[in-house]
C-alpha cells in the first residue's frame, strides 16, 4: 500500500492563497470606499438640485433678501466644490483600485500555478499508486496460480 500524498509546496500554496485573500479584501475595501464616495456625491448633487429649486422659488415669489440670495449662492458654491472634490477623490481611488486589481490578478496567477502543479502531482501519484497496486495484485495472482498448479501436479503424481 502506498503512503499518503504529500505535496512539497503545500505551505507555499497556503501562503499564496492567504496573499490572494488579502488582496481580495483590499479590493473589496476599495470598492466599498468608492461606493461611499459615490453616495456622498449623489447626496451633494441632490442638495444642489434642492438648493437651486429653493432659490428659484424664492425669486419667483417676489421680494428677496439680498443676504438670503448671497447665502444661497455661497452654499451652492460650497456644494459644487464638494462634488468636484469627490470627483477628484473618486478618480484617485479608481486609479488605486486598478493597481490593486492588477496585484490581485498576479496573486491569483501565482496561486493557480501552484494549484495546477499540485493537481498534476496528485494525478501522477494516483496513477503510480494504481500501477503499484496492479503490480502487487498481479504478483499475488501469479503466486496463487503457481501454487494451485503445483498442488494439482502433486495430486496427479
Amino acid at each position: 500500500m502506498a503512503g499518503r500524498f504529500a505535496f512539497r509546496f503545500e505551505t507555499l500554496l497556503r501562503l499564496r492563497k492567504q496573499r490572494e485573500d488579502e488582496r481580495k479584501r483590499v479590493v473589496a475595501a476599495r470598492l466599498r470606499l468608492i461606493g461611499d464616495i459615490l453616495q456622498r456625491r449623489n447626496n451633494l448633487l441632490n442638495s444642489i438640485t434642492e438648493q437651486t429649486e429653493t432659490l428659484r422659488s424664492a425669486l419667483r415669489v417676489g421680494e428677496v433678501d439680498v443676504d438670503q440670495v448671497r447665502w444661497g449662492r455661497h452654499w451652492l458654491t460650497h456644494l459644487r466644490r464638494g462634488v468636484l472634490e469627490s470627483d477628484a477623490e473618486l478618480s484617485g481611488h479608481r486609479a488605486m483600485l486598478a493597481q490593486e486589481r492588477a496585484t490581485l490578478v498576479q496573486a491569483r496567477k501565482d496561486t493557480e500555478v501552484l494549484a495546477r502543479l499540485r493537481e498534476r502531482r496528485l494525478e501522477a501519484w494516483s496513477a503510480e499508486t494504481a500501477r503499484r497496486e496492479q503490480i502487487e495484485s498481479d504478483d499475488m495472482n501469479t503466486l496463487r496460480f503457481a501454487h494451485l498448479s503445483l498442488a494439482e501436479s502433486e495430486e496427479r503424481s
